[in-house]
């Protein structure tokens, strides 16, 4: 059909090649709505921390929900489960958990008692 067939759907723009379009001058309907008061208040509502102890070593992980992207982006995206432990408690604890006898049991224990508490699932 050609473009000017008035039964054919409109062509819809991608947002990215919308947004790179030259554009008119900004008005008050185009402010950005600002979202930090909301973000503070559902950070606040998040759970956690959690504190666990397994074989006597002591830490803290924090609600899922509330992981920086970054360490989120290596937590869930990551294939090696030692550097996502190490994203979210550090180096030293890290070591320590090695040092103590930690196995991949022990981290899929720890991380389905975190989804769950945190109220995330895979």
């Amino acid at each position: 059909m050609p473009a000017s067939d008035p039964i054919a759907p409109p062509r819809v723009l991608p947002f990215a090649e919308h947004a790179a379009r030259p554009s008119r001058e900004p008005s008050a309907q185009d402010a950005a709505l600002s979202l930090d008061q909301l973000a503070a208040e559902r950070t606040e509502t998040l759970p956690g921390p959690f504190h666990y102890q397994l074989k006597g070593v002591r830490f803290t992980l924090p609600a899922l929900r509330g992981l920086p992207l970054d360490v989120w982006e290596r937590v869930r995206g990551g294939t090696d489960p030692v550097a996502s432990l190490r994203a979210v408690v550090g180096e030293q604890k890290t070591r320590e958990m090695a040092a103590a006898g930690f196995t991949l049991c022990d981290l899929d224990v720890i991380v389905e008692d975190w989804e769950r508490r945190s109220g995330v699932r895979r």
